[in-house]
């Protein structure tokens, strides 16, 4: 009963959306980045432009969660002086790329905690038709890529 409500809670907890996104994503991202900047000392640099003004409810929260799980990930593991935030989107694909050149990782290594990993993060792209790419190399950093195409609708939008 206690695993079901730890559940019920993650779902919740996932699927609430930020009062911040009412203003757009971009100015979401940078609102994020700057308060990880504020929050660790560490530089940021963000880059990001869309063609649009606003994008699906579903495709905003699902880049946002991601940007913050990959900046959480940042500021815990990654030992790292810089992090870049690039979010770009040109009517056809939203992407964006957080890269830190901080300690690296081995992949292989991931998603076996059961956690809101980067397993986590590829589950939510899929509920959006997009996906996540990780690369990252001991000594050199991690890159995290959540690239969604904006030419279809996404599940949440089809009617029902």
């Amino acid at each position: 009963m206690l695993t079901h409500a730890v559940q019920a809670s993650q779902r919740i907890m996932m699927n609430l959306r930020p009062a911040v996104l009412d203003q757009g994503l971009v100015a979401a991202i940078h609102w994020l980045g700057n308060s990880f900047a504020k929050r660790t000392g560490t530089e940021t640099v963000i880059n990001a432009h869309l063609s649009t003004q606003r994008l699906p409810k579903a495709i905003e929260l699902t880049a946002y969660r991601t940007a913050q799980e990959a900046l959480t990930n940042v500021g815990k593991y990654a030992q790292c002086t810089q992090v870049k935030i690039d979010l770009a989107g040109d009517g056809i694909f939203l992407t964006l790329e957080v890269t830190d050149n901080g300690c690296g990782f081995i992949e292989s290594n991931t998603g076996n905690t059961g956690g809101f990993g980067i397993r986590g993060l590829r589950e939510r792209a899929k509920t959006v038709n997009g996906w996540v790419d990780v690369s990252s190399k001991i000594g050199f950093g991690t890159s995290i890529t959540l690239s969604i195409p904006l030419t279809q609708t996404t599940p949440q939008e089809n009617p029902g």
